[in-house]
């Protein structure tokens, strides 16, 4: 069996050039970009009902959620231009 990957999050950091972490869950996701976890997750919910962000977000157990750091950034930034469409 694999060994667990962990992260420390008091070493998480806001780094353009986060090349080791792909994916975070909603505590990493939650520290990196200074929003709380319940906005986290109301993204997430938002990014699995966008057909256009629905590969950010990936669940291998019905626990564990995996959010890719990169697809995330893209849809806050979609969110920002978007902000006052319907």
């Amino acid at each position: 069996m694999p060994k667990p990957v962990t992260i420390n999050l008091s070493e998480v950091e806001q780094n353009p050039e986060r090349a080791a972490i792909k994916y975070g869950n909603k505590d990493v996701v939650s520290k990196m970009y200074s929003v709380s976890r319940t906005t986290v997750t109301k993204w997430i919910a938002d990014m699995r009902d966008n057909p256009k962000f629905a590969d950010g977000v990936v669940n291998p157990t019905h626990k564990i959620v995996l959010i890719k750091l990169d697809r995330f950034e893209d849809y806050f930034r979609w969110l920002e231009d978007n902000r006052y469409r319907r």
